[in-house]
């Protein structure tokens, strides 16, 4: 079988203008063409990803690429520059590597380096460590700049907190970009809100309270939804509501935090400014970050909550975290995540009961939309957890599957996998009947022993033979491989 050339390029995004594209094939084929003559035009294969980072290889083509090197169909992969392919040492020593293993040259055009000549591998591995750690500097001196400008209680930009809007102030040099500085600016009515939230869990004491009780007055957020727990307390966390002080200077120091600001800046008038407070990597969703990674300082906006009312509500918020982590599992419920409200669209959560069946703890399905709005909202009927359960786990046993409504999923199972473990020989290649005689005995395993299942599994299991379960109070709605049946109320 004759094995191609694979010309592989990368832009971050479209501009239009410098290495594009084009560029950077058009200089990838006339350095073959130079090497090899003009009969190589034929064994040449084009990657393109455009508008993907190089930080980590979740691009498409760069995908499909390496799967035909592991086809064995790639004699060479071509390069206008190393940072194309890679920006991270680790990624591109896990590329090297299975390159090797495959027998693939590397080449970049503009650095010169052929992996085919022991020089130009070395040559290669060095480059690489230099390009990530000049990455890594500029990203660090950048962010010693922004520490800088948190110091100043400038905001920085990202999502504009619920009580305000961002108005910009000047531009500044970083690094000789263009940054734009922004200063916070109390919206009233918003502040009203943000008031009414710390004065109620004040009150109240407990999340799902005050959750409840904005339900029920109809109070939203600015994109006019309701008010979630996870919400709340990105609010009731948030230092920008905080008056600055040195209760609450001392407060985050206690914390962990890095806090700036003398005492004259302590005015008990502005609020906070928390910066650091998320790790972000390319391509990768925001993790928080812990306290005393946070830098803290006084902002250039009025602040909203006082010192006291701020750190009495932490305070609660640890306290409800701590009673929570000590309660003991007991939620036994298999249609947890599963089943809807048939009138509103909302889940119906399990709430224990303080009585037993046996030694199972009794408990109830009801809508969270009712619970939350106090019967406000919507007034569907609960449900008898256990026997709607017995109810579910009698119907599994009446189901009879064929296998070809299991096989496509596992074949798509399978096709991920050998996607995702790239770095190992291809042995997922089963055959159409292998993989039919597999989804027979995963029906057989399965619906045989539901009953031996831990909660976890039996919920799993749930997810993958019922797409929907609705409840009216009086009938329950099962949607079962595209039919719809109807069960009486337990």
């Amino acid at each position: 079988m004759d094995k191609y050339y694979a010309i592989y390029s990368r832009k971050s995004k479209f501009t239009g203008i410098g290495e594009s594209i084009e560029n950077q094939i058009t200089l990838c084929k006339n350095h073959l063409i130079n090497k090899y003559g003009e009969k190589i035009k034929d064994q040449i294969i084009i990657y393109e990803d455009e508008g993907y980072t190089g930080y980590n290889t979740k691009r498409p083509k760069f995908q499909q690429m390496m799967q035909d090197i592991r086809d064995k169909k790639i004699k060479a992969v071509i390069v206008y520059r190393l940072d194309r392919i890679s920006r991270n040492v680790s990624n591109f020593c896990n590329l090297k590597d299975e390159l090797a293993k495959y027998e693939v040259d590397f080449i970049s055009v503009t650095e010169n380096f052929d992996t085919s000549t022991p020089m130009g591998m070395a040559m290669l591995m060095i480059t690489s460590v230099f390009a990530q750690l000049e990455r890594d500097t500029i990203a660090e001196r950048i962010k010693d700049n922004m520490y800088e400008l948190a110091k100043t209680g400038r905001w920085l930009g990202g999502t504009t907190p619920l009580g305000f809007k961002s108005l910009k102030e000047e531009n500044i040099d970083i690094d000789g970009k263009k940054r734009s500085l922004y200063k916070l600016e109390p919206i009233p009515e918003e502040v009203k809100t943000i008031k009414l939230i710390w004065e109620k869990m004040l009150e109240l004491k407990g999340l799902n309270k005050l959750e409840s009780y904005l339900l029920q007055q109809g109070i939203k957020t600015r994109t006019n939804h309701n008010f979630t727990r996870f919400a709340l307390v990105t609010i009731l966390k948030n230092p920008v509501y905080v008056k600055a002080d040195a209760n609450i200077k001392n407060f985050f120091k206690n914390l962990g935090a890095t806090v700036y600001g003398d005492d004259a800046s302590l005015d008990n008038k502005h609020g906070l400014i928390a910066y650091n407070k998320r790790l972000e990597t390319p391509g990768k969703a925001k993790v928080k970050k812990e306290i005393p990674e946070w830098i803290i300082a006084v902002g250039k906006h009025p602040g909203i909550i006082s010192s006291s009312q701020f750190i009495k509500v932490w305070e609660i918020l640890a306290n409800n975290q701590n009673k929570r982590m000590r309660m003991p599992p007991q939620n036994t419920s298999i249609l947890s995540g599963l089943i809807k409200c048939h009138y509103c669209g909302s889940y119906m959560r399990p709430k224990l009961l303080n009585t037993y069946t046996g030694d199972i703890r009794n408990f109830s399905y009801l809508c969270e939309l009712k619970d939350k709005s106090r019967k406000k909202l919507c007034k569907c009927p609960n449900l008898n957890g256990i026997k709607t359960d017995q109810l579910i786990m009698l119907k599994i046993k009446e189901f009879t599957i064929s296998p070809t409504k299991v096989t496509p999923i596992l074949k798509k199972k399978i096709h991920e996998k050998r996607m995702k473990d790239y770095s190992k020989e291809p042995h997922y290649n089963l055959t159409e009947t292998e993989i039919t005689t597999l989804a027979q005995k995963v029906i057989s395993n399965y619906l045989t022993t539901f009953n031996h299942l831990d909660v976890v599994n039996k919920r799993t299991l749930l997810k993958l033979l019922i797409s929907s379960v609705e409840s009216d109070g009086k009938n329950l709605y099962l949607n079962l491989v595209g039919s719809l049946s109807g069960l009486k109320k337990p």
